[in-house]
């Protein structure tokens, strides 16, 4: 391919829409793994992701207020942590009386 367009080609097989499988069911995934940190108020990690498979887990939490992911590790052991937010305490005010 390269040789005959004279230029580095990108070219990318995706058998039987294998991609677009794969980006579903991470997605589940990363919904199933959000609720569980939502319910138990504690971190999750992932076993090790390729860099495509953690931006695709980073992307279906973004919008979810309540947790947050991050990578962690290095080279081929890179992982993502689902940990919960902490939400600011509230102070109670007393009751006060206003003239």
């Amino acid at each position: 391919m390269s040789r005959q367009a004279g230029e580095n080609v990108s070219v990318i097989v995706d058998t039987e829409n294998y991609r677009s499988k794969r980006e579903l069911s991470l997605n589940d995934l990363a919904r199933q793994l959000g609720e569980k940190v939502k319910k138990s108020h504690r971190s999750l990690t992932t076993g090790p992701m390729s860099a495509q498979d953690r931006r695709i887990i980073h992307l279906a939490l973004k919008e979810d207020h309540e947790v947050r992911t991050k990578s962690k590790g290095e080279g081929n052991l890179r992982r993502v942590v689902i940990y919960p937010v902490k939400k600011p305490k509230t102070t109670r005010k007393t009751d006060e009386k206003t003239d």
